[in-house]
């Protein structure tokens, strides 16, 4: 089950990736589209970059499609980890298909410098990548 369960998400990050291509083209991180952004020393501290009201509502959107299986089966705290915690592996993987996938970009830009939302790396990797991987990690592991 489990890895039907990874399959899954990487069919829906990898198809994710290729729509919010559609929409962001080569700017990237909702540069041209209109919604409201946020930039201060919060956002800034939590995700190293402004927040954009796209971003935002498809956090909010995809939060809710990873809790629907709740309506049909029974919630508990470890079922909540695990659905956290994959969360925020769907987020690096959506993030990275963004890249790999796009005409503008590919993984040879794929890099420190060549993406101007993505400015603090650590190992040819964006620490945002680091956090989430950490984070959704741990709470995977408490939802074994």
């Amino acid at each position: 089950m489990t890895i039907i369960i990874i399959i899954y998400l990487i069919i829906l990050a990898l198809l994710h990736a290729r729509v919010e291509i559609m929409i962001e083209g080569k700017s990237g991180w909702a540069l041209r589209l209109p919604c409201w952004r946020i930039d201060n020393c919060v956002t800034r501290f939590i995700i190293g970059k402004e927040i954009t009201g796209y971003h935002c509502w498809l956090i909010v959107m995809f939060l809710f499609l990873f809790h629907s299986p709740f309506l049909f089966i029974s919630w508990n705290i470890k079922k909540e980890l695990l659905t956290l915690g994959l969360f925020n592996w769907y987020w690096i993987a959506e993030d990275f298909f963004w890249f790999i996938e796009s005409k503008y970009y590919g993984f040879k830009n794929f890099k420190k410098g060549r993406i101007f939302w993505h400015k603090r790396w650590i190992l040819g990797i964006p620490v945002s990548y680091w956090g989430a991987g950490i984070i959704g990690s741990l709470l995977i592991l408490g939802g074994i």
